[in-house]
């Protein structure tokens, strides 16, 4: 009987895969790390871990801030959500370049000198992009906003420059909070018509930009015209929130509202939690969600995403992990011992809180921000 069993097996030569069976197998690797094991295997994987290691869903984020390792001020540290530890990488972003956005794989970073950057921290060749300075947006007089790195207030790019020319990065800035982009050779930024003003969060989705205002009103951006047009997309949601965010979750649109509760005279703050809302493409309205269906939220000055908990062990689902993007607040209280501290994890059906990074202190800088793993 063995010896019949023996003879029956056949023999599989594992580099001689065909190409749609390897690229199943690489969709199946979730981490960003198997992924890479993966391309190592041999010529023919690695072609096929080439073609698309730039088009791989969202990954699990690190958590980006300074640690006691980064006293040069000029690195920082990745913390392992799941690990619960740092990792042994010393990340390239000096503390005087202030973090307005990450997607992507790019930071849009600003310095004290209105420099304004695309920064890869994953690449040590090209991972530098100069974009127009501050100086290069068109200036509100009547809002008499100086020009320090919280002038953009948020950024977001449409594609990952590094793979093509062919991107967009759209930021909010200023004190009304317009809206203006940049295109690969452009030399200034080139604002919306300045009626449109105070929005608090952009996203890419659906290869367009989306825009959320301080009402909860969403807005399309039609960057082909000679002069971009914006178009309204979703009715107000006026709540009161500190801030709104959109993300993209399963296809769907979701608006997040953040409350914030203040003491000692509103020097310091704190979570207060979050609603969510998905928006009704039909009937053009927003219905209030209690649950996210399994799936995660990653809120902050990234540009934010979801993921399934059920793919990354140790994710908790239904839930919202946040950063402290109030710089609003924290930019002015430092003389007050306070920074950058506001972040956990908020479970949305139960409502509690709970930290995702150990610290009692009221004062993390430069603010801590969340980084997916990009190739």
């Amino acid at each position: 009987m063995s010896l019949g069993l023996e003879s029956s097996r056949v023999h599989v030569d594992w580099l001689e895969l065909p190409d749609h069976i390897l690229c199943l197998i690489a969709d199946k690797l979730l981490h960003t790390k198997d992924f890479i094991l993966f391309g190592a295997v041999c010529r023919s994987w690695r072609s096929i871990y080439s073609e698309n290691k730039h088009t791989r869903s969202h990954q699990l984020p690190f958590l980006m801030l300074s640690s006691e390792d980064n006293t040069d001020n000029q690195t920082r540290s990745f913390y392992s959500l799941t690990e619960k530890r740092y990792l042994n990488y010393q990340v390239p972003v000096p503390h005087n370049k202030f973090c307005r956005g990450y997607s992507h794989g790019w930071f849009v970073t600003v310095c004290e000198n209105h420099q304004v950057s695309l920064l890869n921290p994953f690449s040590s060749v090209s991972n530098e992009i100069h974009l127009p300075p501050l100086t290069a947006f068109e200036y509100d007089k009547k809002s008499g906003t100086p020009l320090t790195p919280y002038y953009i207030s948020k950024a977001v790019l449409s594609a990952n420059p590094g793979s093509s020319l062919d991107y967009v990065v759209m930021a909010t800035y200023g004190g009304f909070d317009r809206l203006a982009f940049f295109k690969p050779g452009d030399k200034a930024w080139t604002s919306f018509d300045s009626k449109y003003r105070f929005f608090l969060d952009v996203i890419y989705y659906r290869d367009q930009f989306y825009v959320v205002n301080c009402d909860g009103e969403v807005f399309a951006c039609d960057l082909n015209l000679t002069r971009p047009k914006l178009s309204r997309v979703a009715p107000c949601l006026v709540t009161g929130a500190i801030k709104n965010y959109l993300v993209e979750s399963s296809g769907d649109l979701l608006q997040v509202l953040r409350d914030t509760n203040f003491e000692n005279e509103g020097h310091n703050y704190f979570n207060g939690g979050f609603e969510v809302f998905k928006l009704d493409l039909v009937k053009n309205k927003w219905n209030h969600i209690n649950s996210l269906d399994g799936r995660v939220l990653f809120l902050g000055e990234n540009s934010s995403f979801s993921l399934a908990a059920s793919d990354f062990p140790g994710c908790k689902p239904n839930a919202i992990y946040f950063t402290d993007d109030y710089f609003e607040g924290y930019a002015d209280n430092e003389e007050f011992g306070i920074g950058p501290h506001d972040m956990g994890i908020f479970n949305l059906e139960n409502q509690s809180h709970e930290p995702h990074y150990p610290t009692k202190s009221n004062m993390i800088i430069p603010a801590p921000i969340w980084v997916e793993p990009m190739l």
